[in-house]
């Protein structure tokens, strides 16, 4: 049961997106609470509504790893919330971070999701790319939905060609200072969304060359490559295709040979990657929760418990037999502890705070503008009223065998 689109709320996408933003040189991770939904036509469709941010247990600059207890912890918080909404809520996926680092999964991530779809075909993985800069110095924020299938079921991928093809599933956002203003306050803004249907194991690197151009030794090894595998590449046109680079963002050299590199490696690779559409939805358009920011706020609260178990952990460490800690060293661990809160506190919590209060003072906004609009529709329903069924003394005014009886009366 392969995926075809992934629909999640802004809210989600709030909390995903702070969380891979809380750090530059770490990769962080998270799992996706919903459900999926099957239609009539065969379309399988992942919804998203809910995201539960995971403390690291390994804190390393290329990787990034969860406890068991911690997944056993959000299945039991998905049933907790199926009871409190009435909705069927699971853990339907995970996220987390490439920071300087391309969106495309690496081997180890394909090969993880392909874990997780064991338990359900219909996990998805979700890659926010950050902290990268395109050919004009402009900060740039990708986002992939990706799902595994069997390498030696689809082998037949054709090699990338250099003319871009016109549509792509990465999520794609220019990073602004109007953007960074708004980004917060309005959790579904997105900047481009394209589809492309693409296949295959990368985020190899590559050093690039003082020029910006392929060293000789790659190009023969690629020479040599395609005259060996071009005719099998191209012999068949599957629809798994290797995503082609943008002549404007994507001209490094770098990044060329790494997909030129990881186009060679995909043939014997055990698993290969399928791209979802990704679609953000408005705010609570997917399930109407009492607490629709509930995965936004808690995000503060396990950044907060994770330094303080890395501080915990690193005192206990360097204690003594007799339950003694050096003081230069309990000096240096608690420095690094308040310098770590305070970071959290300026990158993450202040901007959380003034994200919160301007989302309320824009509801107070919107509250004024709907009760207002009721009051202009109720007095144009009671003109409506009147005109459509006069009442019984304008009508007695307006017949004249009345008003005569009523003087004779008299």
């Amino acid at each position: 049961m392969a995926l075809t689109s992934v629909k999640m709320t802004g809210e989600v996408w709030l909390a995903c997106m702070t969380h891979a933003l809380s750090t530059e040189t770490e990769e962080i991770m998270g799992l996706l609470l919903g459900d999926i939904q099957h239609s009539r036509n065969g379309d399988v469709t992942a919804l998203i509504w809910g995201a539960l941010p995971q403390p690291r247990s390994d804190r390393r600059k290329d990787r990034v790893e969860t406890n068991p207890e911690q997944l056993v912890a959000a299945s039991a918080y998905a049933e907790r919330m199926t009871i409190a909404t009435g909705v069927t809520t699971q853990v339907i996926g995970w996220y987390h971070s490439h920071p300087h680092i391309t969106v495309l999964p690496s081997h180890v991530d394909v090969r993880t999701q392909a874990v997780y779809q064991l338990m359900d075909s219909g996990f998805i993985g979700l890659i926010f790319s950050c902290f990268n800069e395109d050919a004009q110095k402009a900060g740039r924020i990708q986002v992939l939905a990706f799902q595994s299938l069997d390498g030696k079921r689809n082998h037949e991928l054709r090699l990338a060609s250099v003319s871009p093809l016109p549509k792509s599933p990465v999520i794609e956002i220019e990073s602004s200072s109007s953007f960074s203003k708004n980004a917060l306050t309005r959790p579904g803004f997105v900047g481009r969304e394209s589809i492309q249907k693409d296949n295959g194991d990368s985020r190899a690197s590559a050093m690039p060359s003082k020029d910006g151009g392929t060293s000789p030794d790659l190009e023969v090894l690629i020479a040599n490559a395609d005259a060996s595998t071009g005719d099998t590449y191209h012999a068949n046109t599957s629809k798994y295709s290797i995503p082609d680079l943008d002549p404007v963002e994507d001209t490094s050299g770098s990044m060329l040979e790494a997909l030129r590199l990881s186009n060679l490696e995909m043939s014997g690779a055990e698993y290969v990657r399928k791209e979802i559409p990704l679609h953000v939805l408005p705010p609570s358009s997917l399930l109407s929760l009492d607490s629709p920011l509930s995965s936004f706020t808690n995000l503060q609260r396990v950044l907060f418990e994770e330094e303080r178990t890395a501080y915990n952990q690193a005192v206990i460490q360097n204690m003594s037999r007799n339950g003694e800690v050096h003081p230069l060293m309990f000096t240096h661990h608690t420095s690094t502890y308040q310098a770590s809160l305070c970071k959290m506190m300026e990158y993450c919590l202040t901007p959380a705070i003034n994200a919160l209060q301007a989302r309320v003072r824009e509801n107070e906004i919107q509250i004024e503008m709907l009760a207002e609009e009721a009051k202009v529709l109720e007095k144009k329903i009671v003109k409506e009223s009147e005109s459509n069924s006069p009442s019984s003394s304008s009508w007695r005014l307006q017949d004249p065998r009345l008003k005569v009886y009523s003087r004779r009366k008299r």
